[in-house]
């Protein structure tokens, strides 16, 4: 999308005690970077337990931060102004386009002191916890106050980017995801999988719980890793037990999810890889922070959650297990999962670090298909707050519309415009106004204020076939920015009073 490579920065860590979650996720976004033309570096401590090897033998250069006993990066007190001056020692050899932090440990303060050093920042958070100095914030995860969570903590001019369409999987989800089926039915197939090394021993329970059922047909595979203190136990205790496999270290758990029918596993990340491919899940919490969405999702009917670990025993998930043998998946809970994800979150992140006025947009017809994000982005508080009528727009009322504009081919030409990659940054619209055309656009609330406006119309126009009709554009007479579009475009000022201005292009040949 971006005319030209950029410098990233990346600032995540991964230890025994703090998990991988971070480090896999900015990885993920790394590489669809980097697969953009995009140089990504990184700056990691050594903990126990890091992911730098990991990190080089993908691709990325890593500078390594010592690492602290306890496997926490930034003790209370001075320590974040340690890990700035670390970091910033760490890429001072050229300039950087964008530093993106994911780091429970990092806040406001250390983003200010990292400014200076940068272009853009962006944060990638979860917990809503502490204030942020930065550009852009990402929270994939589902929250029904997603927005309100962060309004005291970010300045106003942040973009934020909510919710698990921005999940960041790998790029097997979203290739795999068109061999999905929405589950029905007695389950035969169950994947068991509680992160790495399963600290809490749910892996067993689980186990356990698939031994002690009688009379059910279920193939179940186990996914944990060798280093797990209950490996070898779960082994010798599924000995010549044909039905259940157990795995070590896999490379990734999308072709077990699509062949799976329901999964039994802990929240955080993995919930939205599931949910890609559509897949029922038992959910058991194994850390606090995992709670709040685990209830959330429940609450909407995405997953069935079974409470925290310290509460969850064998003969609950016995209990879980039982219940979907014998009532059946209902196929509007596959359905509704899919919904939420799609597995391109990488992807829309990546494009809206890219995002400039020298972008090469690409323009279609609108479908139908499009008709919910419309919505969305018409219904942002932003756009709202700045319309004529600050009210949420009815689903009805929108569909109405909607549908009507695509039914009138003769008189309006709706357009969505996107990214190389296939990705949409906005609208554009010619509507007939008898004998000419009048040209209105709107930008997508992620991409407001990155000079999208003249690549987004560009676009438009070198698709739009109107004939022989001028093509006219109303300005307000203070929107500089948009007077400056539509002259650049070859448009010239017709009339203008003081509530609007009229520009005016003639059709070209």
């Amino acid at each position: 999308m971006s005319a030209g490579a950029l410098e990233i920065v990346v600032r995540a860590d991964a230890s025994s005690s703090i998990g991988t979650g971070h480090v896999m996720r900015c990885l993920t976004l790394a590489k669809t970077l980097a697969r953009s033309g995009h140089r990504v570096r990184f700056v990691c401590r050594e903990h126990k337990g890091n992911l730098n090897d990991l990190l080089e033998s993908a691709g990325f250069a890593v500078a390594r931060l010592p690492g602290d006993t306890d496997g926490d990066p930034a003790e209370p007190g001075a320590g974040w102004e340690r890990d700035a001056a670390q970091t910033l020692d760490a890429f001072s050899d050229g300039k950087v386009d964008w530093l993106i932090v994911d780091h429970y440990r990092l806040d406001r303060r250390w983003q200010r002191r990292l400014r200076a050093n940068v272009g853009k920042i962006l944060v990638i958070d979860d917990l809503a916890d502490r204030p942020h100095d930065c550009d852009v914030l990402l929270d994939q995860n589902f929250a029904v106050d997603a927005t309100e969570r962060y309004a005291t903590r970010i300045d106003r001019k942040t973009t934020l980017l909510l919710g698990p369409s921005y999940a960041l999987l790998g790029p097997d989800y979203a290739a795999l995801r068109p061999r999905t089926k929405a589950r029905c039915g007695a389950p035969r197939r169950v994947l068991v999988s509680f992160g790495g090394v399963d600290p809490l021993g749910m892996t067993m329970r689980t186990v356990e719980a698939l031994l002690s059922l009688q009379d059910v047909d279920l193939e179940a595979d186990i996914v944990l890793t060798s280093t797990s203190d209950d490996y070898r136990r779960i082994a010798a205790m599924i000995t010549g037990r044909s039905n259940i496999r157990l795995h070590d270290r896999v490379a990734s758990l999308a072709p077990f999810m699509l062949e799976a029918d329901v999964a039994i596993g802990a929240g955080g990340s993995t919930h939205w890889e599931r949910m890609c491919f559509g897949l029922p899940t038992l959910v058991v919490t194994v850390a606090d922070n995992q709670r709040a969405i685990a209830q959330a999702l429940a609450g909407e009917g995405l997953i069935r959650w079974l409470g925290d670990a310290e509460d969850v025993g064998v003969e609950e998930i016995r209990a879980a297990i039982e219940t979907l043998v014998q009532d059946g998946l209902d196929p509007e809970w596959s359905i509704r999962c899919m919904a939420l994800v799609d597995g391109r979150g990488a992807d829309r992140v990546s494009a809206v670090l890219e995002a400039g006025p020298e972008s090469v947009l690409v323009a279609r017809h609108a479908d139908l298909g499009d008709e919910d994000l419309l919505l969305e982005w018409a219904n942002d508080p932003v756009t709202r707050a700045n319309g004529y009528n600050p009210n949420p727009i009815a689903r009805d009322d929108h569909v109405r519309w909607y549908r009507s504009r695509l039914g009138n081919k003769a008189g309006c030409r709706f357009h969505v415009v996107e990214t190389a990659s296939g990705v949409p940054i906005g609208t554009v619209r010619f509507d007939d106004r008898g004998g000419e055309w009048e040209i209105s656009y709107a930008v997508a609330p992620a991409f407001r204020a990155r000079g999208l406006g003249r690549p987004m119309l560009r676009a438009a126009l070198r698709t739009f076939d109107g004939g022989t009709a001028a093509i006219i554009g109303q300005v307000k007479p203070d929107n500089a920015a948009s007077r400056r579009i539509f002259e650049s475009l070859g448009f010239a000022l017709r009339a203008g009073d003081a509530d609007r201005l009229v520009f005016e292009r003639q059709p070209r040949n």
